[in-house]
């Protein structure tokens, strides 16, 4: 055995001798918690490496161990011990739960309190210890105290400690040295998924739901029922004021719910609503009471839900209480980590109350359904956006200069990623206070047993002065408030609430409604100068403006969209306000500078994940206002380019940016300008790649970038990082850097992060040579539908049919007829515009070159024959510009290696463009020297052998041909391929990249 497991034996077996020695004395009822965790817990588990005492962790939000330390007497909402792993202090691997020796500690009380523990926090299992005895407990499900004693999963006594194979199964999977081997992970992956006679008699349910899903689904059935019951009492209600009043009634019980399980309301009071009157009346006054106390929206009076004319079956509210109360709600929701609760409402939100005359029911938001339902932004990413951002930003400054800096997220949702910046600044201050005791000012801190806390004052300094919040949606902000609220409030004790009271005479929280607040953060009220909008089409709208709500951020005159240096003029000539829109019809101004103008003010940084959205989900009246004031907008892009293009308005100059978007915005050709924008305003600072779905259910490929607001030269290079996921978590790993100059040269400034030095080296040496459009031509094939009276495979059916390909048909070097005919009208000839279309018969009916329009699998062969073609692209000479290049020339060209690994490291797009095709390059012929003209007629014999060997490799009937001409063509490829190495002129060493990149 290694010797850290031999050290922690040897001081377990001395609390093994001590503990037999007194035992009668130890297992008495005088004998107390305290005592034992003080004498014998807290020692067992420093045998095991964990820091319990701080002694070299004196930070309290940088500590391994969580300790609560509790006077004889008092009552416990808190797990005893939590266990967390260097450098993540936010996620607990494992919880104990301690109690005293005296008599049996497997009661199904003390299994359903740590289970509870467990399960709230999402770790695998838990321990119940009183060094007598050590339980592991499972906490992958749900707890009832029914079934809780079915959970345990190994007990030992305390004479088994010193046997070495029996402590060595307790060591090797709790010490520190396990934890951070993964022990708790691999072990968690061998537990039966249903175990016991409870599973039997069908107890446990849908039990095996974790904690996110479980809660949600519970409080879906809280909305349902309420809606029905607001609606039966009050029938004039309509759809958007139920929906308010569904959640605001949930607001405050989950609310309430939290301040009974951390003591700081010090009596429980959902389990007892109705005691005193209906349970609706008392939950009404205690609302009035806790206004008093707290402040916020949360309690904030309501005209319609806490008038007393408000009906309702007080049944439906007093069974809705019941199961949420402590008595019988297998929830702790101080132990629930914040940004779950979090992730629980941002699905929530993703429905609404639908009313009729009689009736209330939930539906998905109509823009939930298009996306496929709501994404939730992991924390891990969250977290990993925020330290980049914010945590750069702040790092080294006092929390005096921190003071006057402003981080928002204007597509806040229920708060995430403001959870995530406030979380870092706390830990940061906190940080920074411990080191440095000498500098604290009065009411900053509160000293504490593990260490100097912010007080309660402090943090509501920080929360005003740094975070700052949009977002369309009024539930949204409703919840972003309330999760900011319960952080603020997270590490508050009974005592250091009843202080603030009395010290500062004010309610426990502030109002956040000048930081987080409702509007449209890409529309402002200039849509409104000289419209008269329908007042349903404006309130959906919800216009607003930064300079307005938030005046002393953004000090200009102005104010930021006023100083934008595109005309705000929302007049289009002939294009109606209502009614269909095309894109063509409106011309965006062309004298724009190449970079925002300054503004005075401004935020530091701004984070998020914007929604995502595609153009032709939008209505004409907000397509028309995009296009005429965000240079991205285009019909083809995202609406998250907006919000990029609108946080550049909104940051200072030096500020920091940084989003989770979909990738498609590097590569695609629709994203073009978006890519310039960045490219004229930003230092690109990082590029993420997320090679793996990151939202769960959604097919969308994601990625992270963090930019620095600078209008200087570039001159950095970009980190390329990838993250790799691991245990509901990711791992950044830088892979490479690319100066950011290269963009500004690649092909429609296409962000390529798999670019290398060696590769772009390469490829330079190959543009030395000529784009095929110099002396080709590219067209398209047919853009026809597969209707049978156009697309057939009888020949003769209509006067104008041709010999049809498609995509699928062209091969390298090959095509494989499959009999299909078209009805091919020429254009100026088409009586109506069914037949295919477009072009004239000239593209079709010469030589030509086809290349599939699939970027999967980029290959193409020369035609003579004159097919008309469908999904595939054709190069055809140029009168007078191509004579000398024949095109079995570029037919072996656009087939080799070289050019297809300059096409895969250049292009990202799914389909092969007509401008990508263009700008290839083809080696440069000297056909005023011999032996230049020597190897162009080279390759096209060789092209020529295999167009012949290809033929006799299809038309092979014995497995001895068909060897015989695979063969033959493997061996053309190489000399091909050979022969256009020599005219790119590559060397070996380049050969080499070239071919390995293509594996």
């Amino acid at each position: 055995m290694p010797s850290g497991f031999d050290a922690a034996l040897a001081k377990v077996k001395e609390l093994v001798a001590v503990f037999r020695a007194n035992e009668g004395f130890y297992l008495s009822p005088s004998y107390q918690e305290q005592e034992a965790r003080r004498d014998f817990i807290d020692k067992f588990w420093l045998a095991l490496g964990w820091d319990v005492n701080h002694e070299t962790q004196k930070n309290p939000f940088e500590q391994e161990v969580k300790v609560e330390r509790r006077e004889l007497g008092s009552s416990q909402r808190r797990a005893d011990y939590a266990f967390y792993l260097a450098p993540n202090f936010r996620d607990v691997k494992f919880y104990v739960e301690a109690k005293k020796p005296h008599g049996d500690i497997a009661t199904a009380d003390n299994y359903f309190q740590t289970i509870r523990y467990g399960w709230s926090s999402s770790t695998p299992v838990a321990v119940l210890h009183d060094f007598e005895q050590f339980e592991i407990l499972d906490c992958r499900y749900r707890p009832h105290i029914d079934t809780a004693l079915a959970q345990n999963i190994r007990k030992y006594h305390f004479r088994q400690y010193e046997d070495p194979d029996q402590f060595a199964e307790i060591y090797w999977l709790f010490s520190r040295e396990a934890v951070a081997d993964g022990s708790l992970e691999k072990f968690a992956e061998t537990l039966p998924k249903k175990r016991g006679k409870a599973v039997q008699r069908g107890l446990l349910g849908d039990a095996w739901k974790k904690i996110d899903e479980s809660f949600l689904g519970e409080l879906d059935e809280f909305r349902d029922e309420l809606a029905r019951a607001f609606k039966g009492g009050n029938p004039r209600l309509d759809g958007e004021i139920l929906t308010e009043l569904t959640q605001r009634t949930l607001d405050r019980l989950v609310f309430l719910r939290f301040l009974e399980d951390k003591h700081i309301e010090p009596q429980n009071r959902i389990a007892y609503f109705g005691d005193k009157g209906t349970a609706w009346q008392d939950f009404v006054a205690e609302s009035r009471r806790l206004d008093g106390i707290y402040n916020g929206i949360v309690y904030k009076k309501h005209e319609i839900l806490d008038s007393p004319d408000f009906k309702l079956d007080d049944d439906v509210f007093s069974g809705i209480c019941e199961r949420l109360s402590h008595l019988n709600s297998p929830y702790d929701f101080n132990a629930i980590p914040i940004h779950i609760l979090g992730s629980i409402y941002e699905r929530f939100l993703g429905k609404v109350i639908i009313s009729t005359d009689k009736r209330a029911r939930v539906e998905e938001k109509p823009e939930v359904r298009k996306a496929g339902g709501v994404y939730y932004t992991p924390e891990y990413i969250v977290r990993y956006i925020v330290e980049n951002t914010v945590g750069t930003l702040i790092a080294g400054k006092t929390p005096a200069q921190i003071a006057e800096m402003r981080f928002a997220d204007i597509a806040c949702g229920s708060g995430s990623f403001l959870l995530g910046v406030y979380d870092l600044l706390i830990r940061h201050h906190t940080a920074y206070y411990n080191e440095n005791s000498g500098k604290t000012k009065k009411g900053d801190v509160v000293e504490r047993d593990d260490g100097l806390h912010l007080s309660l004052q402090k943090k509501r300094e920080i929360l005003l002065n740094n975070i700052y919040g949009v977002d369309i949606d009024p539930q949204a902000v409703e919840v972003a408030q309330l999760s900011l609220y319960l952080k603020l409030l997270q590490d508050e004790t009974p005592a250091s609430a009843r202080h603030h009271q009395l010290e500062f005479q004010e309610t426990l929280l502030p109002s956040l409604n000048k930081n987080i607040v409702c509007g449209n953060s890409l529309i402002g009220t200039d849509i409104l100068t000289g419209q008269l909008f329908a007042s349903e089409e404006e309130r959906k709208l919800n216009p607003m403006d930064f300079e307005q709500r938030f005046p002393h951020i953004f000090k200009t005159a102005g104010g930021v969209l006023r100083e934008m240096p595109i005309p705000l003029d929302f007049s289009f000539p002939g294009v109606p306000l209502h009614g269909s829109f095309s894109y063509k019809k409106l011309k965006r101004p062309k004298a724009v500078p190449p970079a925002i103008a300054q503004t005075e003010g401004g935020f530091d940084a701004i984070v998020g994940n914007p929604p995502y959205v595609r153009p032709h989900n939008l209505g004409d009246t907000v397509k028309k206002y995009f296009w005429q004031h965000y240079l991205t907008f285009t019909h083809k892009s995202d609406l998250y380019c907006c919000f990029m293009e609108k946080a550049t308005r909104l940051l200072k100059p030096g500020g920091l940016f940084s989003y989770i978007v979909s990738q498609g915005w590097l590569r695609l050709n629709s994203f073009q300008d978006l890519r310039r924008f960045i490219l004229q305003n930003y230092r690109i600072i990082q590029l993420v790649e997320l090679p793996y779905n990151v939202f769960a259910h959604a097919q969308v490929s994601t990625g992270i970038f963090v930019f620095g607001k600078s209008l200087k030269e570039k001159k950095d290079k970009i980190q390329i990082l990838r993250g790799t996921p691991v245990a509901n978590a990711a791992v950044f790993d830088i892979v490479r850097e690319i100066p950011q100059k290269v963009f500004h040269e690649t092909f429609q400034n296409v962000f390529d992060v798999s670019l290398s030095p060696e590769t772009e080296a390469i490829k330079e040496k190959m543009r030395r040579g000529i784009p095929i459009a110099a002396n080709y031509e590219i067209c398209f094939g047919l853009k026809t539908g597969d209707d049978e009276k156009y697309l057939h495979h009888k020949k003769g059916l209509h006067p104008d049919d041709k010999p049809l390909l498609r995509g699928e048909d062209v091969k390298r070097y090959e095509t494989k007829y499959k009999g299909e005919y078209v009805w091919y009208v020429p254009k100026k000839m088409r009586a109506h515009r069914q037949t295919a279309r477009p072009g004239e018969p000239l593209r079709f009916e010469q030589p030509k070159v086809l290349v599939k329009d699939t970027s999967a699998d980029f290959a193409g062969t020369y035609d003579p024959d004159h097919f008309y073609v469908k999904d595939v692209l054709i190069i055809i000479a140029k009168p007078d510009l191509a004579k000398n290049y024949d095109l079995r020339f570029v037919a072996g060209v656009v087939n080799s290696t070289a050019l297809r690994f300059y096409y895969r490291t250049t292009f990202k797009t799914l389909h092969v463009q007509n401008e990508e095709l263009a700008s290839l390059p083809l080696p440069k012929i000297d056909f005023a020297n011999a032996s230049g003209a020597a190897r162009h007629d080279r390759l096209v014999d060789l092209v020529e052998q295999m167009l012949a060997a290809k033929k006799q490799l299809a038309g092979s009937q014995s497995d001895k041909d068909k060897d015989f001409y695979a063969n033959r063509c493997d061996g053309l490829d190489r000399q091909i391929d050979a022969l256009v190495y020599e005219l790119y002129e590559l060397t070996p060493a380049e050969i080499k990249i070239v071919e390995e990149t293509m594996k």
